[in-house]
């Protein structure tokens, strides 16, 4: 747990038997995927299907539509959640991460912009989303950003942070912390 950050406590229980098919459908494919239906699920898109409707192809482009490795894709993904204090967040991208055999050290809760375990790109990378989550970007470290990077990758790399970023105030307000799904990874095999 990162210092100075709060326990999660629920603030919505859980709706296990949705009323949708949608939510329903989507809690199973968490459940083969995961081991289990994920919080979010369970809180938020049973009680507002229609957004689950409206993110699945969110879901889609964060999982499949980036053309960044998955090494960095995931280290940027924990790292700005972790920044937010997101553990669901943080969980959910190092259990995926890990399951895609991304070495743990870049997954890291305590993984920064300075880490010897980054290469160059993922430094730059990696600095450039603390930087947006701190609520400046200098000229400094957008020129190293860009000397990594082509412009696409840096259009994908700000949309993965604002994505994320957007995950993460979703769960944390309503106090959906950690499903222990890093550690299920590692218990399981991975389910295409």
């Amino acid at each position: 747990m990162i210092a100075n950050q709060p326990e999660h406590r629920l603030r919505l229980a859980p709706i296990d038997r949705p009323r949708s098919w949608l939510v329903r459908l989507f809690n199973w494919l968490t459940r083969r995927q995961f081991g289990k239906a994920i919080m979010p699920a369970r809180v938020i898109y049973a009680r507002f299907p229609t957004l689950l409707w409206r993110m699945l192809p969110m879901y889609h482009l964060f999982d499949r539509g980036l053309s960044l490795e998955p090494a960095l894709r995931h280290a940027i993904e924990v790292r700005v959640s972790v920044l937010h204090g997101c553990t669901f967040c943080e969980d959910v991208h190092r259990a995926v991460g890990r399951r895609e055999r991304v070495p743990d050290e870049k997954l890291a809760p305590g993984a920064s912009s300075t880490d010897a375990c980054f290469d160059a790109r993922e430094r730059a990378a990696l600095a450039y989303v603390e930087a947006i989550a701190g609520g400046m970007v200098s000229d400094e470290i957008f020129g190293a950003l860009r000397a990594c990077f082509e412009e696409r990758e840096i259009i994908e790399i700000t949309w993965l942070q604002a994505f994320t970023t957007y995950l993460n105030r979703l769960a944390v307000p309503l106090g959906i912390g950690s499903d222990g799904l890093c550690e299920l990874a590692t218990a399981r095999p991975v389910a295409h």
